[in-house]
């Protein structure tokens, strides 16, 4: 499942670094039931720790950090493994 409602694919079951260097398998992408715009949210996991599940609009995911790096970039498969160099 393909949401391409920003120019950036988000694939579910598939891992994402977040430019801080953490990574993450994105769960899915969910409606928020509580807008009433069909604002849809990204659902993922976190690879490190307890693997916290959390959820963000799929516009702030998508988007761009306060330098003008994407957020999160997807990590090709040959790359994945659970966060060689983990930041807290």
């Amino acid at each position: 499942m393909n949401h391409q409602h920003t120019d950036i694919p988000v694939e579910r079951n598939r891992v994402y670094e977040h430019y801080r260097g953490n990574r993450y398998l994105v769960v899915d992408v969910a409606k928020n039931a509580d807008k009433d715009d069909d604002e849809l949210c990204v659902v993922y996991r976190a690879l490190y720790d307890q693997g916290q599940l959390y959820v963000t609009s799929l516009e702030r995911f998508t988007g761009m950090n306060d330098n003008g790096a994407p957020r999160f970039t997807l990590i090709e498969s040959g790359e994945v493994n659970r966060n060689p160099e983990h930041t807290t």
